[in-house]
């Protein structure tokens, strides 16, 4: 049966075998004439008006010749919906881009505010990273040539369960550039990182709040998700060696932290002097020295130095060392036998460390935190050990970033860079480091665990314990042993008890004796 109305409703045809809902398909005029499909949900006691839609995202013609294409449309809509209704879900669909807002907004709500990982929260840091990368998923929705040229306005539960399988070469096709080493980007770990972000949204919004089945979920492509042994290798820590470490102290006392440089704003040397050769050094800090912006200036190149002799004492996370309070340092307990004149006790919070665990570590500053006493503007026991100068609260990424930088050049280990991949001058303070390595605040802990390690210091086990992280995370991340170094075939000897001149023993056995026994038998 066909009737025609006047106004919003066009074209009004009642739907057989779907008399329950009162359902009937129409032209609605101020949706362009686009089909639509009108029912009621007698269980919910709602109305609904619904865009009636391909899979493809056409829509049926919009005139009477789109009736045929309406009417299948409109049914099956309708039954899907009653099914959805019996089943107890929600009969309103929800789009792709929608998904994605309330999952980025419900995401939001796990922030820690200690901005430490804890019980099924996230940092700050993770969810800007988190709601960056959920938006790649927007575009290869969108994308015609390497994604899937749809609409990010398609609703969820018509997503083909196997979309995600073109994501990989997406991702890699749309970036089309390397890193400094040659390896394609982005990396195989952030698009599986990626990948498993997407399914999540799908679970925490799409299924939970009941706009789909477990059953209709995003499957995880069975290609390009497995990050190899060799491809995780450059994700290693890099460490200093003993030169470097020296260089940067020996720099960092003498020049950075005094305000002192060879290199002007720009990077650029300041030349050499006539009679002895040696670079010329001018000051750095602002204006004449005397203003609150000069002294606080000054102040933070003086706490970024004894920051980095922390990081090297005791092997504490960056995170960590960013968040420590004057309450966080104690005397040292006498059951360790050393005098306080030396030593401190450093106790971190599980509320501040990644691991959730609380952990309380000796530590030879005694002379730093004394030092850090008399700079800082702000010594209260709930004050930020390296806190702003100015307003008391936590240091921008921006000092400490820069504040490395400024060391590693100042040291001759690295060289100001002043352009980005696409040739555009940088904004900020950049390097590339000579050695090639990837440094970074967290190379002090590395060259810590290292250097532990492969001197008489701790055995992996201690360092695990010291610096609260597992042993298989200290073999994969930072523990380099170099097996034919003579301090390793040193110990390998020790094993045997015997000497490198005297290889007359096995074990302990005299190797001549153990092959008379032989003989005998």
């Amino acid at each position: 049966m066909e009737l025609k109305v006047n106004g919003r409703v066009q074209n009004k045809h009642f739907l057989r075998g779907c008399e329950e809902g009162n359902a009937y398909i129409f032209r609605d005029k101020t949706r362009n004439d686009k089909w639509c499909l009108y029912f009621i949900n007698k269980k919910t006691k709602s109305r609904h008006w619904i865009t009636l839609l391909e899979t493809d995202g056409r829509y049926p013609s919009q005139t009477m010749d789109g009736l045929n294409d309406a009417e299948r449309l409109g049914t099956k809509t309708f039954f899907e919906l009653k099914n959805k209704t019996d089943r107890g879900e929600k009969t309103k669909t929800l789009s792709i881009r929608k998904m994605v807002e309330k999952y980025i907004k419900e995401e939001k709500t796990r922030i820690n505010p200690q901005n430490n990982p804890e019980d099924g929260t996230i940092t700050e840091g993770t969810w800007r990273r988190m709601s960056y990368e959920i938006n790649h998923y927007l575009e290869f929705i969108k994308d015609k040539e390497w994604g899937l040229g749809r609409s990010d306005n398609s609703a969820i539960h018509l997503m083909d369960i196997n979309h995600l399988d073109t994501y990989f070469n997406y991702r890699r096709r749309t970036i089309n550039k390397c890193d400094r080493h040659g390896k394609p980007l982005p990396r195989k770990s952030t698009i599986v990182r990626e990948i498993h972000n997407i399914i999540r949204a799908y679970k925490e919004i799409g299924v939970r709040q009941r706009y789909i089945n477990r059953n209709q979920l995003p499957l995880k492509p069975t290609e390009n998700m497995k990050v190899s042994t060799k491809e995780t290798q450059d994700t290693r820590r890099s460490m200093f060696e003993r030169e470097e470490i020296s260089a940067l102290l020996k720099v960092g006392e003498k020049y950075y932290q005094h305000g002192i440089s060879k290199f002007d704003h720009n990077g650029d040397l300041y030349g050499f002097d006539i009679l002895d050769g040696k670079p010329i050094l001018k000051s750095v800090i602002f204006g004449d020295g005397t203003s609150n912006r000069a002294k606080h200036q000054i102040k933070h190149r003086k706490m970024v130095y004894l920051a980095m002799r922390i990081a090297l004492e005791t092997g504490l996370r960056f995170g960590v060392i960013k968040q420590l309070k004057w309450s966080n340092i104690v005397e040292i307990t006498e059951r360790s036998k050393r005098s306080s004149e030396f030593y401190k006790q450093v106790k971190v919070p599980s509320q501040i460390n990644k691991t959730g665990a609380y952990l309380e570590i000796p530590a030879r500053i005694t002379e730093i935190y004394d030092e850090l006493k008399k700079i800082s503007n702000y010594t209260k026991p709930d004050d930020l050990i390296f806190g702003n100068q100015k307003t008391g609260k936590q240091w921008s990424e921006r000092i400490w970033t820069e504040g490395l930088v400024d060391l590693m050049i100042e040291s001759d280990l690295a060289d100001r860079r002043k352009f980005n991949e696409d040739g555009e001058p940088l904004t900020t303070k950049a390097m590339d480091v000579r050695s090639g390595k990837k440094i970074t605040w967290y190379s002090f802990r590395h060259s810590f665990i290292t250097f532990n390690l492969n001197s008489d210091g701790m055995d992996i086990h201690e360092v695990s314990e010291f610096c609260d992280t597992s042993i298989e995370y200290i073999k994969k991340h930072y523990y380099h042993p170099d097996l034919l170094s003579p301090e390793i075939l040193d110990k390998l000897d020790k094993c045997h008890d015997r000497s490198v001149k005297k290889r007359s023993k096995l074990f302990g056995f005299a190797i001549d004796e153990s092959i008379r026994e032989l003989s005998r038998v």
